[in-house]
C-alpha cells in the first residue's frame, strides 16, 4: 500500500530540480517549501481528514443550603461548607439580594476541591454581607488541546440546533439573562491560561447557564502538528492518494526559484490548482 511520506515528497521534488539529496543546505530549503504548501492547504479548507470529536458533559448547578461570606472592595470570599468535591475555579457565581449593584456575574479565580475559600477574578461589587444566597454554574469548558476551530456543537432532546455564535453575542446575552437551562448557545471564547495561546487549550462557553448534566458532542478541525521533518512527523495529516499535492506545490515554486523556469513553473501550479479542485468537490 502507498504511503508518502515526507522523506518521499522531499526527494521527488529535489530530483525533479536536478538538486542533490546530499546537500543539506538544499535539502533544508525544499523541506520548507514542502511545508509552506503543507500550512497553504491547511488553510484552505476545513478537510473532513482533519476533523476530529469531543465530548463535553456539563456540570450540574450547585446551589446548596450553604451561604457565602462577601465584603465588598474584596476579591476573597468564604463559603459557610464546601460547596464542591472538586475545584471551581473559572465557574460563575450568582448572588441574590445584591442592591448595590443587581444583576452582577461573578467568575471564581482560584478554588481548590472541597475548600470553603474561594477568590474572585476581581474585587466583588455586592455590599459587605456574611450569609448571600448563591448560586454556581460552571459556563466554561475547556476544548481538547489540537483544536483549531470547532465546526459544530450537538446536543440532544431538541430539535433546533445549538448556535454557534460569536464571543460579542455570548457576552450580551449573559449582560441581560441570568436564564439557566439546557445548552442554546455556544462560543468559542477565550484561552484557559490568558495570553498563552500555543500552551493553553481554548474555552468553549456556553449558554445559559447549565442546570444539570448535559451530553455535547463537538466536532472540530484538529490543528496542523509541528512542521514535517524526517525525524517526525513524517507522515502529512492527509490522505495518502492527495499527498502528491504538496509535490506539486513545493514545484510550482521551486522551478522559478532554483531554476529560474517559469514555464514549468506555471504548468505544476496548474497541476496543483487541478487536483486541489478535485478535493473541494469531494469536500463539498
Amino acid at each position: 500500500m502507498a504511503d508518502l511520506t515526507f522523506a518521499d515528497i522531499q526527494v521527488r521534488v529535489a530530483n525533479q530540480l536536478r538538486l542533490s539529496t546530499g546537500n543539506s543546505g538544499d535539502m533544508t530549503r525544499l523541506a520548507d517549501l514542502i511545508n509552506e504548501t503543507y500550512r497553504d492547504l491547511y488553510i484552505k479548507h476545513d478537510w473532513w481528514w482533519l476533523e476530529k470529536r469531543q465530548v463535553i458533559n456539563t456540570v450540574a448547578k450547585i446551589d446548596t443550603s450553604a451561604t457565602v461570606n462577601v465584603t465588598l472592595g474584596s476579591t476573597s470570599v468564604q463559603f459557610s461548607s464546601a460547596i464542591a468535591s472538586t475545584g471551581l475555579t473559572g465557574a460563575v457565581m450568582l448572588l441574590s439580594g445584591n442592591t448595590n449593584d443587581a444583576g452582577a456575574v461573578y467568575r471564581i479565580a482560584t478554588n481548590v476541591a472541597a475548600s470553603t475559600d474561594a477568590t474572585l477574578d476581581a474585587a466583588i461589587t455586592h455590599q459587605t454581607t456574611s450569609n448571600a444566597d448563591f448560586r454556581v454554574y460552571v459556563d466554561s469548558y475547556a476544548l481538547t488541546t489540537d483544536t483549531q476551530k470547532v465546526l459544530k456543537v450537538k446536543r440532544y432532546g431538541e430539535r433546533l440546533p445549538v448556535r454557534m455564535v460569536g464571543k460579542e453575542v455570548i457576552s450580551d446575552l449573559k449582560i441581560t439573562s441570568l436564564t439557566e437551562g439546557k445548552p442554546e448557545y455556544v462560543a468559542v471564547f477565550d484561552h484557559q491560561i490568558t495570553g498563552s495561546p500555543s500552551t493553553s487549550p481554548r474555552l468553549l462557553q456556553i449558554h445559559p447557564y447549565p442546570d444539570k448534566a448535559y451530553r455535547l458532542e463537538i466536532f472540530y478541525k484538529t490543528a496542523l502538528n509541528t512542521e514535517l521533518t524526517t525525524s517526525g512527523p513524517s507522515v502529512p495529516m492527509m490522505p495518502d492518494e492527495y499527498r502528491h499535492l504538496l509535490i506539486y506545490g513545493a514545484l510550482a515554486q521551486g522551478y522559478p526559484i532554483y531554476l529560474n523556469d517559469m514555464e514549468r513553473g506555471v504548468l505544476y501550479q496548474g497541476k496543483y490548482q487541478s487536483v486541489l479542485e478535485q478535493m473541494v468537490a469531494i469536500q463539498r
